[in-house]
């Protein structure tokens, strides 16, 4: 029975599968000069927004990649409040009255950048308690997840295009509005969401008698980069990896992450040519963040691709499992096993 397409490609993998672990509450603690400049110059070269800043909105630090996100230079980000950079400074008040409750949260908030659009972004933040006992500063990462918003709006109009009842419809916008569909870390769909909102795409694909292409891609060394770094450092090689595959496919694209150090990507009306440019971009991306950026880790995945033929139609479990057997039967082939 033909199958469809299949392609594989892989880079250097071993297989590991972690958990970053709950982040303790935090005391202010002395630093000797030599860790406070490690510390600054590991926050300075993050490929992600990182801050810190104070209870009543002074920006004490703020990396590069924050500045570009919002769109000013860093001497001058640091001279704003940073209740100002709200899309509304009373969200700025509200979401600190809850994080002074649990001590670390991740929320998502509307920012100003400085040419006043308005952008979504996901702050993971805790607060740091000094020797009164009270918060003495704010630590957190932001990343921008407006293009995920902006998808899950393009979902429900979809949802339209699929001919089925009101009923059917109904029940896939209340099981995406009762669980959560997004990653925490990385703002893409998590598992739930990509196989939910995947699956109806397959259904319209169906109908219209289109292809998609869905890549599997598994990253390498993120266990290095913790032990090496830290956990913090290894979320943000995460987070950074969800930038470049938003960087790389088209917002119609559906991008998540399986878990641990495992994504897919599932290409909407794609034929091979329009799938293997997108895989060349991607290879392209990894590159480039690779040999120009100052991050203290690179980035590496094994990834395996399979096809949806809708003359010989397949769930999406069953793209994902052939992609992933197909990766692992290339390494076998690669190491001679």
């Amino acid at each position: 029975m033909k199958t469809g397409f299949n392609m594989t490609k892989t880079i250097q993998k071993k297989r590991i599968r972690i958990s970053s672990p709950p982040v303790p509450p935090e005391t202010v603690k002395k630093k000797n000069p030599d860790q406070e400049k490690r510390h600054l110059e590991l926050i300075q070269n993050l490929p992600v927004g990182a801050y810190r800043t104070t209870p009543d909105g002074v920006i004490i630090e703020a990396n590069p990649a924050l500045a570009k996100m919002l769109g000013y230079r860093i001497g001058v980000l640091k001279k704003i409040n940073a209740r100002k950079l709200y899309a509304r400074e009373a969200d700025r008040d509200k979401r600190l009255k809850q994080l002074n409750k649990l001590s670390k949260m991740v929320a998502d908030c509307r920012l100003r950048r400085r040419d006043g659009k308005i952008i979504w972004i996901r702050d993971y933040s805790r607060g740091v308690v000094g020797p009164d006992g009270k918060i003495a500063f704010y630590d957190g990462i932001l990343v921008d997840i407006t293009r995920e918003k902006n998808g899950e709006e393009k979902l429900k109009k979809v949802l339209v295009k699929l001919k089925v009842s009101d009923l059917e419809r109904q029940k896939v916008i209340k099981e995406l509005q009762t669980h959560s569909i997004t990653d925490d870390l990385t703002g893409l769909f998590n598992r739930r969401g990509f196989f939910t909102i995947a699956t109806e795409y397959l259904k319209l694909a169906s109908r219209n008698k289109t292809k998609m292409f869905l890549l599997f891609l598994d990253m390498d060394l993120l266990k290095n980069i913790n032990d090496t770094f830290g956990h913090h450092v290894g979320d943000a090689a995460l987070i950074k990896i969800a930038e470049i595959l938003r960087q790389t496919f088209r917002d119609s694209d559906i991008k998540g992450r399986m878990g641990g150090d495992e994504f897919t990507v599932l290409t909407i009306d794609s034929n091979l040519a329009g799938a293997e440019m997108a895989f060349g971009r991607l290879e392209k991306n990894i590159a480039e963040f690779n040999s120009a950026n100052d991050a203290p880790f690179k980035l590496a995945f094994s990834t395996g691709v399979s096809c949806f033929d809708p003359e010989y139609p397949s769930s999406i479990e069953d793209l994902i499992v052939r992609a992933d057997k197909l990766m692992y039967e290339k390494k076998r082939q690669r190491h001679g096993l």
